[in-house]
């Protein structure tokens, strides 16, 4: 039987898992190389494998419309490697699309959010561990714990009381507004600063919030706090149930990801899991397709489309829930554009981690996706320039 695929899409390995667990043997090819001819098409075949293959090949087909739009993975010279851009369209995550398939097991039984996010996230973490534990890294048994370096700490006191007060909000779902003609435009200015300093604080925050101006005429009179659902680009107002229950899915599926990472696993290969997993759920948005997600922790976690700074805040996070040493790094790579990626720490110092090169260049698994893992800091300035100060002490170990 032959599989004509585009093998990082979701859908496409969802489908393959069917001929994997049933013992079908099967040719895979990828359908952006391998167009099928009316030959093959018409080639004939038992009745039984020709049904599976028309079924496959017509799931695909329709699904992968728009997943071999995408430009032909980029090769590692530095002016190939993908730019930034900015989500301009609205688009439902990959979530809400699994979970209509598969999260509802009978018209009368509806799983449980923990329930759902199993049946979304573990085919994932299924295929992270087997590639872990085909390849086990022993560098690095001491594991450094995650260390917040707020900027909350870097706040007066009068800023201190209102970030107090803006993220209790926050976390409730609570109205938050500031108004020109009662508190004055320096304590708007302030709003500002301090709603930066939150979801920089707090990436699980910025999936779903904001601080949005209201304008008169063009006169901002007023700053508030705005909660939208976290695929939404345009950030209309969420219905606050609606959005209570996705914010509990991708707390789920985070402490999910976290609760298998094996105890056994080194440092190298705990970092090393929670890249793939990320890797493996998402993609990179060359099209713009993924809206306000692309760009948070959510994006890479359970929307299934990024761009870097959604690569490095999913990391980020998931290290801050496994009670792992990671920060963000702001630099620039590729043809000088805007770029950020992680670096964490291992007994021989602190190394770099590019998800976002690893994840264009191959599949995890691959030499080309180990290429941007554990760099060190002479490895990384080959191709990317840092600008917030940021060295990584460690000596090569790849």
């Amino acid at each position: 039987m032959i599989f004509l695929c585009y093998p990082k899409c979701t859908t496409c390995r969802k489908a393959r898992k069917w001929p994997n667990s049933n013992g079908v043997v099967y040719e895979e090819k990828h359908i952006k190389d391998n167009h099928p001819t009316e030959e093959e098409l018409r080639r004939k075949v038992k009745r039984p494998l020709l049904i599976a293959l028309s079924a496959i090949l017509v799931l695909n087909i329709l699904v992968l419309f728009g997943c071999t739009k995408q430009p032909v993975t980029p090769s590692t010279t530095a002016s190939e490697m993908p730019t930034e851009t900015a989500a301009t369209t609205s688009a439902s995550s990959s979530w809400s699309v699994q979970e209509s398939s598969a999260a509802v097991t009978s018209a009368a039984t509806v799983p449980s959010i923990e329930e759902s996010a199993i049946i979304f996230v573990d085919p994932y973490i299924d295929e992270a561990i087997a590639l872990i534990d085909a390849d086990r890294r022993q560098d690095s048994d001491i594991a450094f714990g995650y260390e917040p370096k707020p900027l909350y700490d870097g706040l007066h006191q009068e800023e201190k009381a209102m970030y107090d007060e803006m993220l209790g909000n926050v976390q409730q779902l609570e109205p938050c507004s500031y108004i020109a003609a009662q508190h004055g435009y320096e304590v708007l200015e302030m709003a500002m600063a301090v709603s930066h300093a939150i979801i920089t604080d707090h990436p699980e925050l910025e999936i779903y919030f904001m601080i949005r101006e209201v304008v008169e005429g063009n006169m901002t009179t007023a700053l508030e706090a705005l909660y939208f659902m976290p695929w939404d680009a345009k950030q209309h107002p969420a219905d606050l149930a609606t959005l209570r229950e996705e914010i509990l899915r991708f707390d789920a599926v985070c402490n999910r990801i976290t609760e298998r990472m094996q105890d056994d696993f080194s440092t190298y290969d705990k970092y090393r899991y929670l890249a793939v997993v990320i890797s493996l759920i998402t993609s990179y948005d060359y099209d713009g397709i993924g809206g306000w997600q692309v760009g948070t922790a959510y994006g890479s976690i359970m929307g299934g489309h990024s761009i870097c700074q959604g690569y490095s805040r999913g990391l980020l996070y998931l290290c801050q829930k496994a009670n792992l040493w990671c920060e963000t790094v702001d630099g620039v790579a590729g043809d000088n554009d805007a770029h950020m990626w992680n670096i964490v720490k291992l007994d021989s110092g602190t190394y770099f981690v590019d998800i976002t090169w690893c994840d264009t260049l191959g599949l995890p698994g691959s030499p080309e996706w180990s290429n941007y893992f554990m760099l060190t800091q002479d490895e990384i300035l080959v191709d990317h320039e840092i600008t917030d100060g940021k060295v990584a002490t460690g000596t090569a170990i790849n």
